[in-house]
């Protein structure tokens, strides 16, 4: 027994002394590599893997599950804004190339034609690019989601008690209400179909566009870009203003006009939590899953954001199998 036990020491010894100088080497090179916390301070305390891509992805983080067996081996077919989605800090299009780590707003424009192509390769990351130089005007392009209603219901409780003590009677009111939320969502489609989607190629239209609505299809997941700036909002409320004192009295106006704004503070806030909220409901799901479709399969359908009726109305509706496959 002792001498089994001396010849398997002596074979062990033998094979150590044939692969122990192959391996010193290996493991000095080892040694040498960067560990995983190091690799986090290098990559700016990101971590790898799955866990920054679940924080800023729009589909429910129930969905993002890891890789069953044979699943790697079909061959899948993404729309064209998933199949360029990417987060590289630089951006090649045409013969011009956009940094990502300069303010964007006036390189876009320099894009020309391939503006459309670019601006619809969405980048989903929580942190927004910086957009101006000036801080000031960099402040300005950044909104929490709760200002909106903070700001904007004042205004709305305002225009409604004036129509009150103008005569009109709550009835009436509420009326009016439902009426200017109606003439919003037909607002909102418009807005969104003709204005957001409209086509540029020249550099002051390209930067115009991506100021308006271009960012957020580049940058779905900004919360700090996805509703109207307090400024921006208040621009848009003079022809609104004006629109609806072509069709009504003095003492109607403030009424539907208010209604109307209350509106736009729902499509606001419900246009965030389609993109930061996790639905529980038949309903939302639906909605999240329909939007969504537009941001990451077809831009040019699906306008809706508050309701899809418009879309039906007026035949932007996309095919219900486009949408499934979003899900």
């Amino acid at each position: 027994m002792a001498t089994e036990k001396r010849r398997r020491r002596l074979r062990l010894s033998q094979s150590r002394r044939l692969w122990l100088p192959h391996l010193t080497p290996f493991l000095a090179h080892l040694s040498e590599l960067p560990n995983a916390k190091q690799r986090r301070r290098r990559a700016g305390g990101r971590r790898g893997g799955l866990f920054p891509f679940s924080c800023a992805h729009p589909v429910p983080t129930a969905r993002v599950v890891p890789l069953r067996p044979n699943r790697g081996r079909r061959r899948r077919r993404h729309s064209s804004p998933l199949r360029c989605y990417h987060c590289s800090k630089k951006m090649v299009a045409a013969a011009f190339t956009v940094d990502l780590d300069k303010p964007l707003v006036f390189q876009v424009g320099h894009l020309e034609e391939q503006y459309q192509e670019w601006v619809h390769q969405p980048i989903v990351s929580k942190e927004g690019p910086r957009f101006f130089q000036n801080d000031v005007l960099e402040f300005l392009t950044r909104t929490k989601w709760w200002a909106v209603p903070l700001i904007w219901l004042p205004v709305v409780c305002w225009c409604l008690s004036t129509s009150i003590q103008m005569g009109h009677t709550i009835t009436e009111v509420a009326m009016m209400v439902v009426f200017g939320i109606c003439l919003w969502t037909l607002i909102e489609y418009v807005l969104h179909r003709f204005l957001f989607h409209i086509k540029t190629k020249s550099y002051w239209g390209n930067t115009a566009h991506y100021l308006l609505h271009g960012c957020h299809h580049k940058h779905p997941m900004d919360g700090l870009r996805l509703v109207f700036p307090p400024a921006a909002a208040a621009i848009l409320c003079f022809p609104f203003w004006n629109l609806i004192k072509l069709f009504s009295t003095p003492s109607t106006t403030p009424g539907i006009f208010g209604g109307g704004l209350l509106g736009y503070v729902i499509y606001d806030c419900t246009h965030y939590y389609l993109h930061h909220g996790q639905p529980s409901s038949d309903p939302a799901k639906h909605l999240k899953k329909y939007h969504l479709n537009h941001h990451f399969r077809i831009q040019t359908k699906g306008f809706g954001i508050t309701s899809t009726l418009w879309d039906h109305v007026f035949g932007t509706l996309p095919s219900t199998k486009s949408v499934d496959k979003s899900t």
